[in-house]
């Protein structure tokens, strides 16, 4: 009895491990771990999830941004639209992902997401909506190789 309750609760901590270390879920972490890095400031961190050329397609112009400097220029973009429009912290909550796809050194990931925007006079605006990411395996890491926000406009 004593051996088979330790082999159960063997099984159930490699299982635990085991899934632990899913694709799937380094997938959603790479994309945790961005999106905290962004709400952070930690452009070094958030750089370091892209690919080496990714695509960037967001609501705020120009949309899009494509290449190996995508991620800085996007970044200084959103930067730029918050100056412009007053808005002191820009803050995305996001959910679990909603749908995960991996296939060999690829996924795709749909993520619900929330946005604050937090205004100079105090006010707060909010949008929802989805983060859809495409992936790729570079050696052990998940980069992200594209990302799209996509979402109704802001509202109080």
């Amino acid at each position: 009895m004593r051996g088979s309750i330790v082999g159960i609760a063997l099984a159930a901590s490699l299982a635990g491990q085991a899934l632990a270390q899913t694709p799937g879920a380094a997938v959603e972490a790479t994309i945790n771990h961005f999106t905290d890095a962004v709400n952070h400031g930690d452009m070094a961190g958030a750089l370091g999830d892209l690919g080496p050329a990714p695509t960037i397609v967001d609501d705020l112009a120009p949309y899009r941004w494509q290449g190996a400097g995508a991620g800085g220029a996007w970044m200084a973009a959103m930067g730029a639209n918050a100056q412009a429009r007053g808005m002191t912290v820009i803050n995305m909550r996001i959910a679990k992902a909603s749908r995960i796809e991996v296939s060999g050194a690829g996924a795709y990931a749909v993520v619900p997401g929330a946005l604050t925007y937090t205004f100079k006079d105090g006010h707060t605006e909010h949008a929802e909506g989805a983060l859809t990411f495409a992936l790729q395996r570079l050696g052990e890491a998940w980069k992200i190789d594209a990302l799209t926000w996509t979402g109704p406009r802001e509202k109080p």
